[in-house]
């Protein structure tokens, strides 16, 4: 029965990860976006060429452009060229 148990856990937590918004950064350089979950904000270095996941239960975003976005925490995020799409 423990082990049952422990299986759903496990399961849970890395479904969790599925539903988070990601952000790939394809320049040269890093980039900074700055995520907003709740009351908390945070600042999040998104390397270059790097995949990061983040916002899993709804958040908004502002890039490193300025404009600003609110994610419900199921998209992908590209940058590139200095540019933002969300797919």
């Amino acid at each position: 029965m423990n082990k049952i148990i422990v299986a759903i856990v496990l399961s849970a937590i890395s479904a969790g990860s599925a539903f988070a918004a990601s952000v790939k950064n394809g320049d040269d350089s890093a980039q900074t976006i700055v995520v907003t979950e709740g009351s908390s904000k945070t600042q999040l270095q998104v390397g270059a060429g790097e995949t990061v996941d983040f916002c899993s239960s709804g958040c908004f975003v502002t890039f490193p452009n300025g404009d600003r976005e609110a994610l419900k925490g199921n998209e992908t995020v590209e940058i590139k060229g200095g540019k933002v799409s969300i797919k």
